[in-house]
């Protein structure tokens, strides 16, 4: 009797399917109720300091849309995907995990700057030196960390070149 021969994937089709892992992953949709613990080391203080990151961002955010109100429509997705961001890194964490690290900051602050260019500027270089950051993390941890911090150092790339247009 012949073997059942499938197709070998298609790139498309293991792209969708690693996409869809990823969201997942991402939005907590997974069969495991709970996160799980991370093992004491640098995969914590990387945690820690992409929470502490992700704080810093949106209290940028929050600042340049409090100071330019006319820049809403375009600034509060990006604000919303740092705090879904946000959400996701705080289940990963797990309180008494830390290696010489601060506990992730509850509130960080921001002041906006005076023109609405120099915000954009500002929020467009945070960006990137987010995405840059959250690439270098993503070699130094766990491949389920590390997957997800390159998911959002990607959204966080995305935002930056958002950022680049209409000034």
């Amino acid at each position: 009797m012949d073997a059942l021969r499938f197709p070998a994937p298609t790139r498309r089709t293991a792209m969708l399917g690693g996409s869809a892992a990823v969201l997942a992953t991402i939005t907590g949709c997974t069969s495991v109720g709970q996160a799980q613990a991370p093992p004491p080391g640098p995969t914590v203080s990387v945690l820690t300091a992409a929470i502490d990151n992700e704080a810093a961002l949106i209290a940028l955010y929050e600042a340049v849309l409090g100071a330019h109100r006319n820049l809403a429509d375009r600034l509060k997705p990006l604000h919303d995907h740092h705090t879904q961001h946000l959400a996701v890194l705080r289940r990963h964490y797990v309180p008494g995990t830390k290696t010489g690290t601060a506990t992730p900051s509850p509130q960080a602050t921001a002041t906006a700057p005076g023109t609405e260019s120099h915000a954009l500027a500002a929020l467009r270089s945070a960006e990137r030196k987010a995405a840059s950051a959250r690439a270098d993390d993503a070699r130094r941890v766990d491949p389920a960390l590390a997957q997800l911090l390159a998911c959002i150092g990607a959204c966080e790339a995305g935002h930056a070149q958002s950022l680049t247009g209409g000034l």
